[in-house]
């Protein structure tokens, strides 16, 4: 497992190459490792818990309709094609090869006739292969897989009894073939009823439902096998059923059916990892287990692979071009014969049927395993690198309805515009800012390409309008100077330490030292500062326009027009009672707190064990910095610097939770949830109509409101 995720990242990373094929080198890796030099499967563990449940999803993920429709053409490929390649197969094999048995020349043919659908979506991803041929790909494998294992029991059954009889052969086919399928079908009604009657209890829930439905296969197959009938089919049928029964209940619980297709994608991309893996885990192994007398035959072992890859391509194409397969209710063409034929890859259910021979036959070692198991392999590698080579050049490359960067930025303008609108409708302020920090994440945007030198800018802007709001509850008696003070000076350093790189923090607590244990450098460091400060922001005010709506206020003691050096004087003398002359800035006062008053400052704003009513105060400032900071950057956001603001507002909304300071408002929250997302649905239905955007540019966009709505609903709920 390990193996197949990292195959799935680095496929991530570098999606230019099928994903089998990394799964395949994980294996190979994999093979290094001492516990598995000599690894190996058992088999009928194999076929349950990797391919049952694998058949029992591509069941469930059929459309059944399509599959009725297109019945007859499914059966000519799935059976009656399959038992020619068989036949076909053996003979060929068996004059090739004299010294192998007849009998185990069918059941090679009878390994590598089946063919697997995830295997060609997986070389297919970046190729537009027409969706007639693709389904009847996908609706073949369904059921040649069982023709496959029927046909290699009954060769197994012959070459171990000496005895084959075609009448009973053909009765043993039909028997466990349809069998298999009417198992299959009793037990998933009967399942999908006992779900039924969970939904009309209430039982339905996800820790029911779930485990029960991953469980299904393996009851299915278990029972089928029982019964000496086709466990594949029974699954394939079972998951039929249940393919019905979900779109006809698609209302039906619907986090529940989420939840478990969801579950199944991630359980079918892991299992049909881990069967890419295994192939080339056990490649060395197979390589290994050859015998001297098998290996000495390895050229005509390589001679077998080709012949039997190049038959059954053959085969497939004649099969197509007499007409014998409709494509979909349509003529078949020459071209789409030739797909058809190249896409028969080969995978899951070849490679489990290698492994299912028994390694022992009448108290002896069984003949030639290791030699079918080889030519399986290569036949498997051969169907996986040609057509990989080949379709490109047939097909055209797959053209996406609209670029990721086409949705990104519909997304960035869907959410922009459901925001503006909850502004404007001015209900439940005391609640906007959060529900415009969740809608905010809807962009996915990257915050590197914010400009990091405007984000400082306006941090300094946002905490000069944090300032103001204390200090107009300090002047109007709603607040003790000392607790504003104290929360300035917290605000403070928070917000200068958070935008700091972490060696850049390192040498921020070195300074800090160094200025607690030499104070005259930090007070000679500070005026420094100050002025350094001072004047870049008079500059950048100067550029941006903003000088004259900082320059408005007469009282020089305004937060707007004096610096945190001349802030803390101000809170300084209030706390202390010392009195600042008039039109006097206060570095000009020669009235300054003793050391005695300062110590005690220091020692107030060091004592963090708060009273109920301190802590109260505390909390009353904190929202009323926050507040004012919220409602200083929706008035200078523009599109110009929405990102930078977003950046400064996601900020101010982290430290505002982390202090515990958020109100109760839920309720209001909902209820802007709910605006905003019908906003977002109006943007894409009007956006859709006038910029003409595609069909699947506006499913996809609905599709992440839905998402997005359910998962709030879930998290806030």
């Amino acid at each position: 497992m390990i193996a197949a995720i990292g195959a799935n990242i680095v496929y991530a990373i570098y999606p230019k190459i099928p994903l089998a094929f990394y799964e395949i080198g994980a294996g190979v890796l994999l093979s290094l490792v001492p516990i598995f030099n000599n690894f190996h499967i058992e088999p009928e563990v194999f076929m349950l818990i990797i391919i049952a449940p694998l058949m029992f999803n591509d069941g469930q993920s059929t459309d059944f309709h399509t599959l009725k429709k297109h019945f007859n053409s499914t059966l000519s490929l799935a059976v009656v094609l399959a038992l020619v390649t068989i036949l076909v197969g053996g003979l060929l094999t068996h004059a090739i090869w004299s010294v192998l048995p007849l009998t185990l020349c069918f059941a090679l043919a009878a390994i590598v006739t089946p063919t697997d659908a995830v295997a060609v979506s997986s070389i297919t991803t970046n190729i537009d292969v027409p969706e007639h041929v693709m389904g009847s790909l996908e609706n073949e494998s369904l059921f040649n897989d069982a023709s496959g294992i029927v046909a290699l029991d009954l060769a197994l059954t012959a070459f171990t009894t000496g005895k084959f009889s075609l009448s009973q052969g053909i009765e043993h086919f039909v028997v466990v073939f349809f069998g298999g399928i009417i198992v299959g079908i009793i037990l998933g009604m009967a399942i999908v009823f006992i779900r039924i009657l969970f939904q009309r209890r209430a039982l339905d829930t996800i820790a029911v439902i779930l485990p029960f439905n991953l469980l299904t296969p393996f009851i299915v197959y278990l029972a089928a096998e029982h019964l000496h009938l086709s466990g594949i089919l029974a699954v394939v049928a079972a998951g039929l059923v249940h393919g019905i029964q979900q779109s006809r209940l698609r209302l039906t619980s619907t986090q529940t059916q989420v939840v478990t297709k969801t579950t199944w994608e991630v359980v079918a991309n892991l299992l049909n990892g881990f069967v890419f893996v295994l192939l080339g885990a056990s490649g060395p192994s197979v390589w290994n287990d050859l015998s001297a007398s098998e290996a000495a035959h390895l050229p005509i072992l390589v001679i077998i692979a080709v012949s039997l890859y190049l038959l059954m391509g053959l085969l497939r194409f004649l099969w197509c071009m007499l007409n014998l397969v409709t494509l979909a209710g349509r003529e078949t063409r020459l071209k789409d014969a030739f797909i058809l034929s190249l896409s028969g890859v080969h995978g899951t259910i070849t490679l489990a049927m290698a492994f299912s021979l028994p390694l022992v036959v009448a108290g002896q070692a069984f003949p030639y395993r290791s030699a079918i198991i080889l030519v399986a392999g290569m036949i498997i590698l051969l169907s996986l690198i040609i057509p990989t080579l080949i379709l490109p050049i047939v097909l055209p490359t797959k053209q996406a309805a609209f670029t990721p960067e086409e949705f990104s930025d519909q997304m960035v303008r869907m959410v922009n515009f459901a925001i503006e609108q909850l502004r404007h409708t001015g209900q439940n302020t005391a609640a906007l800012p959060a529900v415009i920090e969740v809608l905010n994440g809807q962009k996915n945007e990257s915050k590197k390409n914010a400009d990091s030198r405007l984000v400082h800018q306006l941090l300094e802007q946002a905490e000069q309008a944090e300032h103001v709001a204390v200090n107009e509850l300090i002047e109007n008696g709603e607040l003790q100077p000392q607790i504003g003070w104290q929360y300035n000076r917290a605000a403070m350093f928070q917000t200068q330490f958070a935008f700091l790189s972490p060696w850049a923090r390192v040498k921020m607590w070195v300074r800090l030292v160094e200025f607690r244990l030499f104070p005259h450098r930090a007070r000679n460091h500070y005026q420094k500062k100050v002025q350094r400060s001072r004047e870049a922001k008079q500059a950048w005010l100067k550029e941006h326009g903003y000088l004259d709506r900082h320059q408005h206020h007469e009282n020089p003691e305004h937060p707007a027009n004096v610096n945190h050096h001349q802030q803390r004087e101000i809170q300084l003398a209030k706390i202390t009672g010392a009195q600042l002359p008039a039109n006097q800035s206060p570095r000009q006062s020669r009235e300054r707190p003793t050391f005695q008053q300062r110590r005690e400052l220091r020692r107030q704003t060091r004592n963090r064990q708060l009273s109920e009513e301190n802590r109260a105060a505390f909390t009353k400032a904190g929202n009323a910095g926050y507040n004012g900071v919220i409602s200083f950057l929706d008035s200078i956001e523009t599109d110009d610097n929405r990102q930078e603001v977003d950046v400064v507002r996601h900020y101010y909304n982290v430290r505002h939770q982390r202090f515990n300071l958020t109100e109760s408002t839920s309720d209001a929250e909902n209820e802007l949830f709910i605006m905003a997302f019908q906003f977002e649905y109006s943007y894409v239905q009007t956006a859709g109509k006038q910029e003409h955007l595609s069909d699947e540019l506006i499913a996809e966009l609905h599709k992440k409101i839905s998402m997005d709505q359910l998962v709030y609903m879930q998290n806030g709920n």
